[in-house]
């Protein structure tokens, strides 16, 4: 009879092998860790030195739009005018003197030619059927001519113009509408100065930038109470076309370097996936196709069995475990050894007890 040599140096063998996989795995993380940090210092190494190169021309503006409001002869106010910020009756109103303040400032010094006008829109509203408001009537007025100049080498200028609105013209006008067209309206007048500039970098072939703003304040034409709102930003930063707007070779060697080490870290990514990758347990694989072809006959136990007054018989293979227990009309007893990954099947037949190993080895 042969002895089959029970083969638990797999089990070991496999115990030492997921913990060296688990300090590869440790290893293997830390170095992504790094890598991509590297590549995150190279990435923003590159942005630094885009934005350095990018910052090379900007302008800043500056925006004041303050105004004066006159009144009508009046028994209730004791000056002729009211300063900016407040709220007016609108039959007072006479007339609204705006100051337009312009200020554009740049890092380098750049030439510009630049023109600007001072527009009024008078801007009717009424509600329709669906209970919405929308635009019945729109009337443009240029209040000043177009005015155009020229700076050059400069790293600063100003623009300043004074409008005068008669808001009571206005306010009629607004009233005639409504009468001649009998609805009511909503009235709103908006003045605006418009700056157009062509800026110019001296010395560098680039294209002019063209920059197109305005400054704005809009007036309410109505029976009630006047407030005054302004719809610009009073200050803003703005970059100018850089002298050479191609990457430069150091922006290039920056974002290889990190595309590189990014690389390198999804390749340790995929290494990690496919080392940790859990194959089949080859011998959860061998027990359970047992189980399922042969569970009629087989009796699962908990506690290990006793055999120690039994002579064990090891067979060689589980086909001749089969033919002891079908020749016997027996039942297979199977006790797992969980800590070992291994099961052991017996078959006792009055003093002998057949044994055969389940392992990671093929059975079939």
């Amino acid at each position: 009879m042969i002895k089959i040599k029970k083969k638990r140096k797999y089990v070991s063998r496999n115990r030492s092998l997921a913990n060296s996989n688990k300090i590869t795995n440790i290893i293997y993380i830390c170095l992504i860790i790094i890598m991509i940090i590297i590549a995150g210092i190279f990435i923003t190494l590159g942005l630094n030195e885009r934005k350095n190169k990018d910052s090379l021309y900007t302008y800043e503006t500056q925006k004041n739009n303050d105004y004066e409001i006159l009144l009508k002869p009046n028994d209730f106010y004791s000056t002729e005018s009211l300063p900016s910020g407040l709220c007016y009756p609108s039959k007072s109103i006479k007339n609204v003197n705006i100051d337009f303040g312009y200020i554009f400032k740049t890092n380098n010094k750049v030439n510009v030619k630049y023109n600007y006008i001072a527009t009024a829109n008078l801007i009717g509203r009424a509600n329709t059927t669906d209970n919405q408001t929308k635009e019945v009537w729109n009337r443009e007025f240029n209040l000043t001519n177009s005015n155009e100049n020229i700076v050059n080498d400069t790293q600063e200028f100003s623009i300043n113009q004074t409008v005068n609105i008669d808001y009571e013209k206005c306010n009629n006008l607004a009233r005639s509408f409504e009468e001649n067209y009998g609805i009511i309206i909503e009235s709103i007048l908006k003045v605006r100065l418009n700056i157009n500039l062509n800026i110019d970098i001296p010395n560098l072939n680039v294209e002019t930038k063209t920059v197109e703003d305005y400054i704005e304040l809009e007036i309410p034409i109505n029976r009630g109470v006047t407030e005054i709102k302004e719809n610009d930003e009073k200050t803003t930063i703005s970059d100018i076309i850089p002298p050479d707007n191609k990457i430069s070779e150091k922006e290039i060697i920056y974002y290889v370097i990190a595309i590189l080490f990014i690389i390198i870290a999804i390749v340790l990514i995929i290494v990690i996936i496919r080392k940790n990758k859990v194959p089949q347990n080859m011998y959860e694989k061998n027990i359970n196709r047992i189980l399922k072809y042969y569970g009629e006959i087989i009796a699962t136990v908990e506690d290990e069995p006793n055999l120690k007054n039994l002579q064990i018989m090891n067979v060689q293979n589980f086909y001749d475990l089969i033919d002891v227990a079908e020749q016997n009309k027996t039942n297979i007893i199977h006790y797992e050894v969980l800590e070992k990954q291994e099961s052991d099947l017996y078959v006792v037949v009055d003093k002998y007890a057949y044994k055969y190993v389940v392992t990671e080895d093929e059975i079939w």
